[in-house]
């Protein structure tokens, strides 16, 4: 049996570097590496993939919901701070749908912490069509492992990292 850091090395060791202005903050681009991480870590079957496409990331995943549930990819090297001013007050991601539930995460810490709040955001994308979605970080719940946290506060200025991904559950 595999242990969660076998998996978190595994997971890191196949990473994709983001196309230039694929994560731009302050109209700075501090494009990463990304890469994948799916329920298996938790036993599921879940899985995806994860490419370069022309304008950004392919995602595909498939969701197995025996004893799982998510699949998704985030960035790599999240302990070092983004540059998120104090005063942001949203994020915007620019993506073609195929009319499923999507979760935007980001992250005040290393993304393997089982200690520290992810803060997530659904979006629903519509089949086929380009969209921005325009998510106001005051929305953003604070959650770990999947369970919301009561009182927690994002402060942009801690934004160390982001993640997007296909879950069977929903922030609420």
């Amino acid at each position: 049996m595999k242990s969660v850091s076998d998996f978190k090395e595994q997971a890191k060791s196949d990473h994709i570097q983001a196309p230039s202005g694929f994560l731009k903050v302050g109209g700075f681009d501090t494009s990463k590496s990304f890469f994948r991480i799916n329920d298996a870590v938790m036993g599921g079957k879940s899985s995806s993939q994860l490419s370069l496409a022309e304008e950004g990331f392919k995602f595909e995943g498939i969701i197995n919901t025996n004893g799982g549930g998510f699949a998704s990819f985030r960035s790599l090297g999240d302990e070092e701070k983004l540059g998120v001013p104090a005063d942001a007050q949203y994020v915007v991601i620019d993506a073609t749908g195929d009319g499923l539930l999507y979760k935007s995460s980001l992250h005040t810490a290393d993304s393997w912490s089982m200690f520290t709040p992810t803060f997530s955001h659904d979006f629903k994308t519509r089949t086929g069509q380009r969209e921005f979605h325009r998510l106001p970080l005051s929305n953003f719940v604070g959650s770990r492992q999947g369970q919301p946290v009561k009182n927690t506060i994002l402060d942009p200025t801690t934004l160390t990292g982001v993640g997007f991904g296909l879950s069977l559950y929903t922030m609420d």
